[in-house]
């Protein structure tokens, strides 16, 4: 079943669009959770944010919980790696990311890419969403990294090498 993507309610984009100030929800580059630049504290709170990240149709980062949708801004992705479990070896091996949300999934090994601001990234939730690895998954992924010649990068994962580029997949 193909998951649809949540709308900004109307009345929220009548407001932005006259010019007044909504609540601003902030997920900055590390993973935080800001209300009008104060960082959220309760972890209950940061817990539901993470697990109800969406995206709409024309590519705004949402909140979205039921019939509740709200435009948050996201510094640079809006999941996180934050685990990395390898399974098997050669062909043979899966591995398995836990994220921000508290999902596992397995990696899809050929979304892997380098970001221009030194972090390593990948594609979750079957594509639809690009997720930065923190710093510890990172580490995990990179002690597979090869140097190829020309100077370029790749990765041998799961029995294959990927070519490590700087540019989403």
């Amino acid at each position: 079943m193909e998951k649809t993507h949540p709308g900004i309610p109307e009345y929220i984009k009548e407001l932005i669009e006259s010019g007044q100030q909504i609540d601003d929800i902030f997920l900055d580059r590390e993973g935080r959770w800001f209300h009008n630049g104060e960082p959220f504290l309760n972890e209950r709170i940061i817990a539901f944010f993470n697990k109800s990240v969406d995206i709409t149709s024309d590519g705004q980062y949402v909140i979205h919980y039921g019939d509740y949708t709200y435009p948050i801004r996201v510094e640079d992705t809006p999941y996180f790696v934050t685990g990395v479990r390898f399974d098997g070896f050669g062909c043979f091996e899966r591995i398995f990311i836990n994220t921000s949300d508290g999902e596992t999934e397995e990696l899809a090994v050929h979304t892997i890419y380098y970001g221009s601001n030194n972090a390593l990234y990948c594609r979750i939730k079957h594509g639809r969403m690009p997720a930065r690895f923190m710093r510890s998954p990172s580490f995990n992924i990179l002690e597979r990294l090869e140097e190829e010649p020309g100077g370029k990068y790749s990765l041998r994962l799961c029995g294959q090498r990927i070519d490590l580029t700087t540019e989403e997949k």
